[in-house]
Protein backbone atom coordinates (compact mmCIF):
# COMPACT_ATOMS: atom_id res chain seq x y z
CA UNK A 1 0.00 0.00 0.00
CA UNK A 2 1.42 3.56 -1.18
CA UNK A 3 0.35 6.26 1.12
CA UNK A 4 0.10 9.58 -0.07
CA UNK A 5 3.71 11.49 0.79
CA UNK A 6 2.09 13.97 3.80
CA UNK A 7 -0.18 11.22 5.34
CA UNK A 8 2.93 9.17 5.59
CA UNK A 9 4.69 12.21 7.54
CA UNK A 10 1.68 12.16 9.71
CA UNK A 11 2.50 8.90 10.66
CA UNK A 12 5.83 9.15 11.06
CA UNK A 13 5.64 12.15 13.24
CA UNK A 14 2.43 10.15 15.85
CA UNK A 15 5.16 7.52 15.87
CA UNK A 16 8.34 9.78 16.87
CA UNK A 17 6.02 11.59 19.23
CA UNK A 18 5.26 8.04 20.97
CA UNK A 19 8.94 7.49 21.27
CA UNK A 20 9.49 10.51 22.81
CA UNK A 21 6.46 10.50 25.05
CA UNK A 22 7.41 6.74 26.45
CA UNK A 23 11.31 7.91 26.98
CA UNK A 24 10.84 9.49 30.33
CA UNK A 25 8.57 6.78 31.37
CA UNK A 26 11.26 4.45 30.92
CA UNK A 27 13.89 6.05 32.19
CA UNK A 28 11.88 6.53 35.44
CA UNK A 29 11.23 3.16 35.82
CA UNK A 30 15.11 1.75 35.49
CA UNK A 31 15.81 4.43 38.81
CA UNK A 32 13.25 3.04 41.04
CA UNK A 33 13.67 -0.04 43.17
CA UNK A 34 11.21 -0.95 45.33
CA UNK A 35 11.75 -3.70 47.54
CA UNK A 36 9.67 -6.77 47.07
CA UNK A 37 7.86 -8.93 49.69
CA UNK A 38 6.44 -12.96 49.54
CA UNK A 39 3.15 -13.47 51.16
CA UNK A 40 5.52 -15.69 54.15
CA UNK A 41 7.03 -12.72 54.48
CA UNK A 42 3.83 -10.80 55.40
CA UNK A 43 2.43 -13.55 57.37
CA UNK A 44 5.44 -13.40 60.08
CA UNK A 45 5.47 -9.56 60.23
CA UNK A 46 1.84 -9.64 60.46
CA UNK A 47 0.76 -8.30 64.13
CA UNK A 48 4.16 -6.67 64.84
CA UNK A 49 4.28 -3.12 66.63
CA UNK A 50 7.52 -2.04 64.18
CA UNK A 51 5.14 -2.98 60.99
CA UNK A 52 2.50 -1.04 59.32
CA UNK A 53 0.64 -3.04 56.61
CA UNK A 54 -1.04 0.30 54.55
CA UNK A 55 -3.60 -0.35 51.78
CA UNK A 56 -3.38 1.99 48.91
CA UNK A 57 -6.44 0.51 46.35
CA UNK A 58 -8.50 2.98 45.22
CA UNK A 59 -11.31 3.31 47.40
CA UNK A 60 -13.69 2.19 45.21
CA UNK A 61 -11.83 -1.32 45.19
CA UNK A 62 -11.55 -1.39 48.52
CA UNK A 63 -15.23 -0.66 49.01
CA UNK A 64 -16.15 -3.23 47.08
CA UNK A 65 -13.75 -6.36 47.65
CA UNK A 66 -14.08 -8.73 51.37
CA UNK A 67 -10.42 -9.55 50.67
CA UNK A 68 -8.79 -7.29 52.78
CA UNK A 69 -5.73 -8.05 55.64
CA UNK A 70 -7.27 -7.78 58.84
CA UNK A 71 -4.60 -5.36 60.40
CA UNK A 72 -3.85 -3.12 57.12
CA UNK A 73 -4.68 0.45 57.53
CA UNK A 74 -6.20 2.18 54.34
CA UNK A 75 -4.74 5.50 53.48
CA UNK A 76 -5.57 7.40 50.29
CA UNK A 77 -2.19 7.55 47.71
CA UNK A 78 -2.96 10.57 46.58
CA UNK A 79 -2.54 12.49 50.05
CA UNK A 80 0.89 11.38 51.19
CA UNK A 81 1.52 14.25 52.65
CA UNK A 82 -1.18 14.57 54.71
CA UNK A 83 -0.71 10.57 56.67
CA UNK A 84 2.98 9.71 56.11
CA UNK A 85 4.06 11.23 59.36
CA UNK A 86 2.24 9.01 61.27
CA UNK A 87 4.25 6.34 60.55
CA UNK A 88 7.66 6.16 62.60
CA UNK A 89 10.28 6.52 60.74
CA UNK A 90 12.43 3.12 61.61
CA UNK A 91 9.08 0.79 61.20
CA UNK A 92 8.87 -1.18 58.07
CA UNK A 93 5.87 -0.36 55.50
CA UNK A 94 4.72 -2.72 53.71
CA UNK A 95 2.28 -1.27 50.75
CA UNK A 96 -0.48 -3.23 48.68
Amino acid sequence: MILPKNLLHAFLFLQILLILGHAPLLKASDTISVPRISVDQVYHLLGRPDTAIIDVRKPRNWWRTSKKIYTAVREDPSKVDQWARKYAKGHTLIFY
